[in-house]
């Protein structure tokens, strides 16, 4: 058995894809997402195929902390790289979780996230190009930011728990949702009875 034929078969035994091995002789060959973030995909070997040539990509991770202000949870889709002239044209359709605080009643919950993605990675890049949609030559895109930014945009401004959170009461601080106030309610200074029926329906 030959040297050479022990690298080759290691290589393919590193790639993890029974459809690639003849990928695996090209640079940036190897078919794979880094094991601690799949969000970083090695897609070097579509630079050598045709146009029109796509692979699909499985994304289904339960928790990614892109940033420190912003942990995902059940992070599940996929994004497929189909070859164009001009680079790697992407699509995807991910579905997230992240925690947040509802601003009506303050406590805690999983605001459920939806992002479409179908954006040009251009090849090889150019001094104008955003350096989120180039591929370096590595191969290697990570996609960390560019959903970060996407998953910011879904975020809601004033975020609620559900379309029935009542809030809390503005006496007690009890959550209304729970039932009437014991205590009876305090007179509002007519002055302010405006101010008060904006704030009760936010």
């Amino acid at each position: 058995m030959s040297t050479l034929f022990v690298l080759l078969a290691f290589r393919f035994y590193l790639c993890y894809d029974r459809y690639a091995f003849l990928e695996t002789l090209l640079p940036g060959g190897c078919v794979n997402q880094d094991k601690y973030n799949a969000l970083r995909i090695n897609v070097g070997f579509l630079l050598h195929q045709s146009v029109g040539y796509k692979r699909k990509f499985e994304i289904d991770e339960s928790f990614v902390q892109i940033e420190s202000d912003l942990d995902v949870y059940d992070l599940f889709g996929d994004i497929t790289f189909t070859r164009t002239s001009q680079g790697l044209y992407s699509q995807s359709d991910m579905t997230a979780r992240t925690p947040l605080e509802c601003v009506r009643c303050l406590s805690k919950y999983d605001q459920e996230l939806t992002i479409e993605i179908n954006d040009l990675f251009v090849h090889p890049p150019q001094k104008e190009t955003d350096p989120l949609l180039s591929i370096p030559k590595s191969g290697i895109v990570d996609l960390t930011n560019l959903v970060r930014e996407y998953l910011l945009l879904e975020i809601p401004i004033r975020p609620t728990c559900g379309v029935g959170c009542k809030g809390l009461c503005q006496i007690c601080g009890k959550e209304q949702s729970e039932g009437q106030c014991d205590h009876p309610q305090t007179m509002i200074d007519p002055r302010f009875e405006v101010l008060h029926t904006l704030l009760s329906k936010a």
